[in-house]
């Protein structure tokens, strides 16, 4: 039964996604312009995912439909609705959350409530079912089987499917035009995509490296979805996903760039799909590329492995047209958030991190109709809330909590102890029995 491990299982699970999560946040680069509130949203969207136990709800009815395994099998294609990153948020999103209440509560604690329980028998309940659904997914989907990327390599096409794209990639030998074409679609669809998603990395995700038969040169790929067609999407309407208006269209929905490259020091990938190279710019050691655009079909009706959706292989003359689409939409985006009111961005970015991973997972369930998503642009523009798992109220108390640190949260500081005692208190907080681990930073 999903859900049914013991506290020491738990806890080893807890201690290690704390470890992978340090180390990967201590290797990115913060950067946050003054556009939208990405640290406060994120904040808001955790407290969401646990404290109202949005996330555990919506997990419970998915898995009466589609098992975590079936899920993540389902996703071993290029450009699947859900991928690592997803399955990474599902567990990073929730714990995060869960430690944000269990920090709150010692603060409260020590502030002199002696009512409070810092982590409920409940509450532990549902984060052991959160944590079994998670170590069942990437297990599923990463080739060597492994529950995080630990040998630095997102791989999970099979050798057959890489092959089958042999063909269709293009020797570009010393070509400086395509290579130009091709960096400068790449950084103007990420400008995009950044913007678009509220300067989050949904929709983009790097992976490999892989290799063709014969061919010592190792191939990777970036991945760009959910680009504005003005149609449908998985034939699922997301407009009350995707409140942003954009009038320009991008000739596909998606675009997956595949190139092959010579000489490179490090080829090297996190959690999140992000790729660290060495060299950091290898234009110059790319000695061919494909891009192709996938099927979209809807997640219910994949699949696994017969039936993933097509993939077509598209013309270098599509750089040019994702170009101008990029261009162009990114400047309609500004345009419509000059307009948009701080609690509206607030929101939109709540919405990207509360609601995209459990909304496409529901779809693999087939059951996305059975929920309302435009909860938090109800929230923004001040409408009744067409959802029973959410208490409205109890959103414009995390804001208003949150307010207090420009939208950050103390929680933080835990990243910044010593090593030696994240071992022992690790930063995502081992289950609470109401012993007070020694050196717990709870100032609020």
């Amino acid at each position: 039964m999903l859900g049914d491990i013991s506290d020491e299982e738990t806890n080893e699970l807890i201690g290690f996604f704390s470890e992978t999560f340090t180390g990967n946040i201590q290797a990115r680069e913060f950067l946050e312009s003054k556009l939208f509130p990405v640290n406060y949203y994120i904040g808001v969207a955790c407290y969401i995912l646990y404290d109202q136990s949005y996330q555990y709800n919506m997990l419970k009815d998915i898995v009466r439909k589609i098992s975590p395994e079936e899920l993540a099998r389902k996703s071993k294609t290029l450009c699947s609705p859900l991928n690592l990153l997803a399955f990474y948020s599902i567990a990073m999103l929730y714990l995060s959350g869960r430690a944000e209440v269990i920090n709150d509560n010692y603060f409260k604690k020590k502030s002199g409530d002696p009512n409070i329980i810092i982590e409920p028998e409940e509450k532990q309940k549902e984060t052991k079912f959160v944590l079994d659904f998670w170590r069942r997914l990437s297990p599923n989907y990463l080739n060597d089987g492994t529950l995080t990327v630990t040998n630095k390599k997102v791989q999970f096409l099979s050798p057959e499917y890489v092959n089958n794209l042999k063909d269709q990639m293009i020797p570009i030998g010393q070509d400086k035009e395509i290579i130009k074409k091709l960096k400068q679609t790449i950084a103007h669809l990420t400008i995009y995509n950044f913007l678009y998603q509220a300067e989050c990395r949904a929709g983009i995700f790097d992976h490999g490296p892989y290799y063709f038969e014969d061919n010592p040169d190792p191939l990777i790929f970036k991945e760009f979805q959910y680009l504005y067609t003005g149609n449908k999407m998985f034939g699922i309407d997301l407009t009350g996903l995707m409140p942003q208006k954009v009038s320009q269209t991008s000739p596909v929905p998606n675009v997956i760039f595949g190139y092959t490259l010579k000489d490179m020091n490090k080829l090297e990938f996190n959690d999140w799909g992000t790729l660290f190279a060495d060299p950091v710019e290898f234009s110059s050691n790319i000695t061919s590329i494909g891009i192709w655009t996938k099927e979209l079909i809807h997640p219910k009706n994949i699949r696994y492995p017969n039936k993933m959706g097509v993939v077509k292989s598209l013309p270098l003359s599509i750089l040019d047209e994702l170009s101008d689409f990029a261009k162009k939409a990114t400047k309609e985006l500004y345009i419509d958030y000059t307009k948009w009111s701080t609690i509206k961005k607030l929101m939109l970015g709540t919405s990207n991190y509360a609601n995209s991973c459990v909304a496409i997972a529901s779809g693999y369930a087939g059951i996305e109709n059975e929920y309302n998503w435009t909860w938090p642009m109800d929230y923004a523009e001040d409408k009744p809330f067409e959802t029973d798992l959410l208490d409205k109220e109890k959103i414009k108390g995390y804001i208003k909590h949150l307010e207090r640190w420009d939208g950050g949260h103390p929680l933080a500081k835990r990243l910044m102890r010593r090593k030696k005692i994240q071992k022992t208190d690790p930063f995502y907080y081992y289950l609470q029995k109401e012993e007070k681990p020694d050196e717990l930073i709870v100032e609020q």
